[in-house]
């Protein structure tokens, strides 16, 4: 048996090689949503293709690459050599759409196969009817090229031709082949330091390690899933994108095991929001780890405790030709935010009913802009200033403003300074949405809402997708809901006449406002044409009249609440600039009073999100 110590030594060590290997890819790559937003995943396996090292950066990567990583191995069973790599990109083979690109990578010392590697990152183009994510596709042939399990590197050579092949079928090669060196130059970073791990420890003691890390990490985390008192928690939640689509998930409990099934979910859709089962499970995995066991090493054992079933040919398990390019922001952040739902809705009943998150959003904006700058280069932009949503408030605590999906814990935006550098976009402003984090003892989170227009030429191609219309996270405990998204766009303003004066915030710049549709077809944004883009907030936690007053006075001073909200949700009183003590207590006592006999209406604890009416 080996030493715990040296079990905890290479543990660690491990862990490190993962997130060295992810800054080798943010070093050499060149495509900004992998330098600047970190969507990247990084995983180390081991030598039988058991993960060991769950991906450091976005976590629901490190799901996915263990799918791809065993298509690979099954795809070349017998074929697996020193300095091989593989490609592969297929949402049935595991990744979360076709826009994630892994690398993997066998890592030998002496011969024998040692452990496994694998980079995976989302990349601008794969080629698809449009520019980035095929939100128009009305079958899965036209989102652009699918790589099955292929070498990439052979003998430690670049197979050229493979290369080759895909920069011929993107639309942005000189940046993405960057990407891809990268990922393979991150893949080589690893092998190196793995090698010297073998060399210090050996190869029998390293594998003992392995199944001593996977082993702590599944007894630990069984022991976790036994404080949730058994039971079924069920919750359902809804994508609006050009009508109204159902999913429903039905959290078991059942002594050290979870059974997360979404029977009861809508038939796969003709458009581009159904999810391979592959993703599905990635992003209820993401939830479990990040909100009952970020305390425990995540790797194979953490996970299998979890099941994940989704009917077949449904809209979380899909099956061609349906189109599924939107699954990681759409279907995929469905499954997340009810996989946050029941699990909260477990927590709440134990002694771990700290970590209960109320419910967040799942609605998406994205927006795509191409053409030629003012030199005369051809650019791609990929949704710069969507999704910047407000999380579910927690039991003990605010929901996360200006945050990403739940779970993304190391994405991030580009700055409206390093957008303007790139692109022909000037942005007006980008700031808080007011009463967008649903009320609550615990306030939700708030969103974004930014407006911006084109600048420096006359007009791009504008690409929108917009999900989540009339849909809004719910709270829990007793709170309210937040708020549902938006785009829409004000066209022939006279805005540049308007910033001479003053920097106008959109109410105040006249125009043809027209809300775009869920999918409009691409059209020209021309350069007096100003957009508009909200993004929804958190569900709220707890009775609103039990948040202290201070808190939301705060919350008003930030911007966060409006003193009509201040007023009629928290029942706290505003004279000037500060609190009115004695009519906050009164009118608090009046609203409790009113509840007695005719209860508050409030959504029940079971169900996910609110439909608004405004689908």
């Amino acid at each position: 048996m080996v030493n715990p110590i040296t079990l905890e030594i290479v543990n660690n060590r491990l862990q490190q090689i993962s997130l060295q290997a992810g800054y080798a890819l943010l070093n050499t790559a060149a495509s900004p949503i992998v330098v600047h937003s970190k969507d990247l995943g990084f995983n180390i396996s081991d030598h039988l293709g058991q993960c060991v090292v769950y991906s450091m950066w976005m976590p629901r990567h490190g799901t996915n690459l263990t799918y791809m990583l065993r298509a690979c191995k099954q795809s070349f069973q017998g074929r697996i050599f020193p300095g091989d790599m593989y490609i592969t990109n297929s949402p049935y083979a595991g990744a979360l759409h076709n826009q994630d690109i892994a690398i993997i990578a066998p890592i030998f010392y002496e011969d024998e196969l040692v452990a496994w590697t694998g980079c995976a990152t989302h990349h601008l183009d794969i080629g698809a009817m449009n520019p980035g994510r095929a939100f128009l596709a009305t079958d899965y042939f036209q989102e652009g090229i699918i790589i099955p399990p292929l070498k990439i590197m052979e003998g430690f050579e670049l197979k050229q031709e493979i290369m080759d092949l895909f920069l011929e079928n993107v639309r942005v090669p000189h940046l993405q082949g960057l990407d891809l060196k990268g990922q393979i130059a991150s893949n080589n970073v690893a092998r190196e330091k793995i090698v010297a791990l073998v060399k210090r420890y050996g190869a029998e003691t390293l594998k003992e390690c392995y199944a001593g890390i996977i082993d702590f990490s599944e007894e630990k985390a069984r022991e976790r899933i036994r404080i949730l008192p058994p039971g079924r928690y069920e919750a359902t939640d809804y994508i609006s994108c050009d009508g109204l689509f159902k999913v429903k998930c039905t959290l078991e409990v059942k002594e050290d095991h979870l059974t997360f099934d979404f029977a009861g979910t809508d038939e796969q859709a003709g458009i581009f929001i159904n999810s391979a089962l592959p993703c599905t499970v990635a992003n209820v995995h993401n939830i479990v780890v990040c909100l009952l066991t970020p305390d425990i090493p995540v790797n194979e054992g953490c996970l299998r405790p979890i099941e994940v079933l989704a009917p077949e040919r449904s809209l979380l398990n899909c099956r061609p030709p349906a189109p599924c390019s939107g699954s990681s922001v759409v279907s995929g952040w469905t499954a997340m935010s009810l996989a946050v739902r029941t699990l909260s809705l477990a927590l709440a009943g134990s002694e771990e009913s700290w970590r209960v998150n109320a419910s967040w959003p799942s609605g998406h904006t994205g927006l795509m802009m191409s053409g030629k700058d003012k030199k005369g280069k051809i650019f791609y932009s990929s949704s710069l200033t969507g999704s910047v949503m407000g999380g579910g408030a927690r039991a003990n605590k605010d929901g996360l403003n200006f945050g990403s999906a739940p779970g993304s814990t190391t994405t991030s935006r580009l700055n409206a300074e390093e957008v303007e550098a790139r692109y022909p976009i000037l942005t007006l402003y980008t700031r808080s949405q007011t009463d967008s984090g649903g009320a609550g003892r615990y306030r939700g989170g708030v969103g974004v809402e930014s407006v911006f227009k084109v600048h420096g030429i006359d007009q791009v191609q504008a690409l929108f997708f917009w999900t989540g219309r009339g849909v809004a996270a719910n709270g829990i405990c007793g709170g309210k809901p937040g708020t549902t998204s938006m785009l829409s766009v004000k066209n022939d303003t006279k805005i540049m006449e308007i910033l001479l004066r003053d920097l106008p915030y959109w109410d105040d710049i006249e125009g043809e406002e027209k809300i775009m549709p869920g999918r409009p077809l691409p059209f020209p944004l021309r350069e007096p044409d100003v957009v508009f883009m909200s993004n929804p907030g958190g569900g709220g936690y707890g009775d609103p009249l039990e948040r202290e007053p201070d808190l939301v006075l705060q919350d008003l001073l930030d911007g966060y609440v409006s003193p009509e909200k201040a007023l009629s949700d928290y029942g706290v009183v505003i004279a000037g600039d500060d609190i009115d003590p004695e009519a906050t207590k009164n009118l608090r006592a009046q609203k409790k009073a009113a509840r007695i006999g005719s209860p508050e209406k409030q959504v029940p604890d079971s169900q996910a999100s609110v439909l608004t009416g405004e689908i």
